[in-house]
């Protein structure tokens, strides 16, 4: 199964939220510092004007020949952060962490 790049990092930014909600209260926390990532993507070009380009993550084994795409090894280095750009702690206050259905 593919999915967007998009999608993948909303997935991501998920589970942090929800690692820093199932930490609260816990007596060991962890400060993520970094968060690396290394992805087969396929990069696609589309034929329509406004799609443009689009990368989606690809299963290992997937086949990319299906959209006529290529396939790259994207690697990602990423520093977790809040809104106000502090760092992330999981069990951090997560009272502004409302998800709304």
């Amino acid at each position: 199964m593919d999915i967007e790049l998009a999608d993948l990092l909303k997935s991501l930014r998920s589970e942090i939220s929800r690692a820093r909600i199932d930490a609260g209260g816990q007596d060991v926390r962890f400060r993520i510092n970094s968060i690396d990532l290394e992805v087969n993507v396929a990069v696609e070009k589309s034929a329509e004007g406004s799609a443009g380009v689009r990368f989606w993550v690809v299963s290992l084994g997937g086949k990319a020949g299906a959209k006529s795409a290529q396939t790259h090894v994207v690697k990602l280095s990423l520093t977790a952060e809040s809104d106000t750009g502090d760092p992330i702690l999981t069990g951090d206050d997560v009272s502004n962490l409302f998800v709304a259905d």
